[in-house]
């Protein structure tokens, strides 16, 4: 799966951010510099988040992005979902119209029809929590971020 700049954005700035103490901000040339994105770019994805109630924005001094409770337990397809505004496409591998008929369906259709319903099955169960988890802790110690 191919993700677009801002569903990266989106989804490596929660990893990170649920890597940090619980209500601490961050400010956002902190994860611009961590996951290796321009500020701007990364500023407008964590507002997204903010406004679609994932995030807290915290303003003044002292200020920055926290997590808001339960946004460790997303899956990836909802990040995806969130950054984009609209649910994920089912589309024709191929890109033809003419997967949208079950009668007309291109000769690759139902092997990748498998294929993808086991990949969103997959990404649906990874949680921003436990891969946060996965990348940041080890022998349950916090690694420095």
């Amino acid at each position: 799966m191919i993700l677009s700049k801002t569903s990266e954005y989106a989804l490596r700035s929660l990893i990170y951010l649920a890597a940090q103490p619980s209500g601490k901000p961050v400010l956002s040339r902190d994860i611009s510099a961590y996951i290796g994105g321009s500020v701007p770019c990364v500023t407008k994805v964590l507002r997204w988040l903010a406004k679609r109630g994932i995030l807290e924005s915290i303003k003044g001094k002292g200020g920055g992005y926290v997590l808001r409770p339960g946004a460790e337990s997303l899956n990836i397809i909802d990040i995806i979902e969130i950054a984009e505004g609209r649910p994920m496409e089912q589309r024709c591998v191929l890109g033809l119209n003419i997967c949208t008929k079950k009668e007309t369906r291109c000769p690759v259709h139902s092997q990748w029809e498998v294929m993808r319903n086991n990949e969103l099955g997959f990404l649906k169960g990874q949680t921003v929590g436990a891969i946060s988890r996965a990348i940041f802790w080890c022998d349950n110690a916090a690694v420095s971020v």
